[in-house]
């Protein structure tokens, strides 16, 4: 089994000695009389005693209290707790309307489209702010959506509420996820950029109350949806996803109002990275055609033919605009992503199946499954984080791609063995081998995925980082939502399409098949490691420091006339330590399919 989980880490030093200045503070709120530094004023850190042994009272005088406010609302109430609390019921709502396996796929995988749009997002958030403001009234405008689709899936009756409705409502919740995690993420990337010796600090802040969140969801969700049914985590999560409110009116994110003259300067540098922005519009159109047809069809022939459409499309322009060191990892990392089918609808009933359902099946409770099983992959997902620090952050790219790539396939096997009820007859439980194949997978999967991120934060040349960044991540994110149709497709085609119903045992006869192909087809693609990915190590730079230019040497510049060569950076080491470069880490995964959120 394969789950999403987060985790990094960090150190402070150095801090004593700088404050930060209340008075920096925005003077024009969005509430009058509400500025970030009047909220914040009369409440000295001094005062607050319990958060000495935290290191928190120290960041907070030097990176601002208002900004840690923003992060807790942000990223630990939302993003840690709200998304892990209600994302674990998704499936069991799904399975409520009866909808079959491969379906449930493809409705996964449009709910999260709005993850692969945060390039679009951020290009207009930067080129139309709204009262001068460029995050917060947008973060109020997908709040206002995310707080409505909760409200609605938690309180409208299931008998009053069509599966296509409930779609829609999770992709605006998602949305609101995605787009509060982009413009928050933007505003303490901005904040390390001035402060970089207090990054550390900072990311330990984020990524802590991030995994610790998601461990207290995780572990909440299994008693809760067995005593109060699948729609009350959504009922609870409405306080904590509005909650960002109160820091965004109090201008926690300390926003001042751009001036014409500011806002036609950034204009004019976007213009500049026409290329980029060509490529966030692209990628918006095929999320949007992708959700559409998501919703609207239920032929998972049809949705699978257009993800391979949007793919291929993807690849080429991503390919043809983006200067080839650049686009060859992108390559890499989207044919892997693509290929990677998913089995999780049907495998969904196949563990949760009644004995009437599924007699030969493992039958595992809703506790076990959300809970037992949740917390546990997480906690090793952490180990898998530090032991990648400890161990193989010096290994190169295109090595530690290789091992964990294999390893990961072997460890698989305990999938297989599951499936084909294999385990029965050697005499290993189900629970047993379930939990065991999910921990190595946990911990091998941060050492596929860790690597992943740090080269893609290493291929940003400067002045476009944001940009660039989420360009790579969401072509990536973008093709979890093509494997998710692709492995849709391909359960229909292996007659795997269990829906819950009385004696559907015939459903799973070929589902070991379907994920023997989901884990083979990814380590096909590491015979593309010679030419994609570079042989360099982690630690060394790939980019030159001052190069602002991601499309230089591209094809086409090329085809336009262009005689620069196309460039083949040579590798060098730099001084930076390798557990830095993670420091900006985005959700882990346990499979080829990692989401960089």
């Amino acid at each position: 089994m394969k789950r999403s989980n987060k985790g990094d880490g960090g150190h402070k030093e150095g801090v004593e000695n700088e404050v930060y200045d209340d008075n920096s503070c925005e003077e024009d709120p969005l509430l009058e009389g509400k500025g970030a530094g009047h909220c914040m004023k009369d409440k000295p850190l001094s005062k607050w005693s319990c958060l000495h042994h935290t290191g928190i009272d120290v960041l907070a005088q030097n990176v601002g209290l208002p900004l840690l406010l923003m992060l807790f609302a942000s990223q630990h109430l939302m993003k840690g707790f709200a998304a892990a609390f209600t994302g674990t019921c998704v499936s069991f709502l799904y399975a409520s309307y009866r909808v079959p396996g491969p379906q449930m796929q493809i409705f996964s995988g449009v709910t999260q489209l709005p993850w692969a749009m945060k390039p679009v997002i951020g290009l207009i958030s930067d080129a139309l702010p709204i009262a001068g403001y460029h995050k917060a009234p947008y973060i109020v405008m997908a709040s206002i959506l995310g707080v409505f689709a909760c409200a609605t899936i938690g309180l409208v009756p299931q008998e009053h509420l069509t599966v296509t409705q409930l779609v829609g409502c999770l992709f605006f919740l998602q949305m609101q996820f995605s787009v509060c995690d982009l413009l928050t993420e933007a505003k303490y990337a901005e904040k390390m950029r001035a402060k970089p010796e207090h990054g550390p600090a900072l990311m330990t802040y984020v990524w802590f109350g991030l995994n610790l969140g998601g461990l207290l969801a995780t572990a909440l969700i299994g008693p809760i949806i067995v005593t109060y049914g699948n729609k009350v985590p959504f009922i609870l999560s409405l306080p904590l996803i509005s909650f960002i409110l109160v820091p965004v009116f109090q201008n926690c994110l300390e926003e001042t109002p751009k001036s014409s003259e500011e806002l036609a300067a950034m204009r004019k540098q976007l213009a500049e990275q026409r290329e980029a922005c060509f490529l966030c519009f692209l990628m918006f159109i095929g999320t949007v055609v992708l959700s559409v047809l998501g919703i609207t069809y239920e032929s998972t022939r049809v949705n699978a033919y257009a993800s391979l459409i949007v793919a291929a499309v993807m690849l080429i322009s991503f390919s043809v605009v983006l200067r080839p060191v650049i686009a060859k990892v992108n390559a890499f990392f989207l044919i892997q992503t693509s290929v990677g089918f998913s089995v999780g609808g049907a495998s969904f009933y196949f563990y949760t199946d009644s004995p009437t359902q599924y007699p030969e099946g493992p039958h595992f409770s809703k506790e076990f499954f959300t809970s037992v099983l949740g917390v546990v992959t997480s906690i090793f997902a952490l180990i898998g984080v530090f032991s990648y620090q400890k161990f193989a952050s010096q290994w190169k790219y295109r090595n530690l791609l290789l091992v964990s790539n294999v390893t990961l396939c072997v460890f698989s096997v305990a999938d297989v063995l599951v499936f084909t009820r294999l385990n029965q007859k050697l005499g290993i439980p189900d629970h047993f081998c379930v939990l065991g194949g999910s921990i190595l997978q946990s911990v091998i999967g941060q050492w596929m995925w860790m690597p992943g991120v740090v080269i893609l934060s290493q291929l940003c040349p400067a002045g476009m980082e944001a940009t660039m960044y989420a360009l790579l991540a969401g072509c990536h994110n973008l093709g979890n939502t093509i494997a998710s149709s692709c492995g849709a497709l391909a359960l229909e085609w292996l007659k795997c399409q269990p829906t819950g119903a009385v004696g559907e045992s015939a459903q799973f006869e070929n589902l070991w098949l379907g994920a023997t192909i989901s884990t083979i087809l990814p380590n096909i693609t590491l015979l593309l490691l010679p030419w994609l990915i570079p042989d360099a190590r982690q630690t060394d730079q790939l980019l030159d420091e001052n190069d602002r230019d991601a499309t230089k040497g591209s094809l086409l510049r090329w085809w336009r006339g262009d005689v620069e060569p196309a460039d083949e950076p040579r590798p060098r080491p730099t001084t930076t330590n390798s557990t830095d470069a993670i420091d900006g880490s985005t959700t882990a995964s346990t499979g080829s399919s990692a989401s960089l959120a």
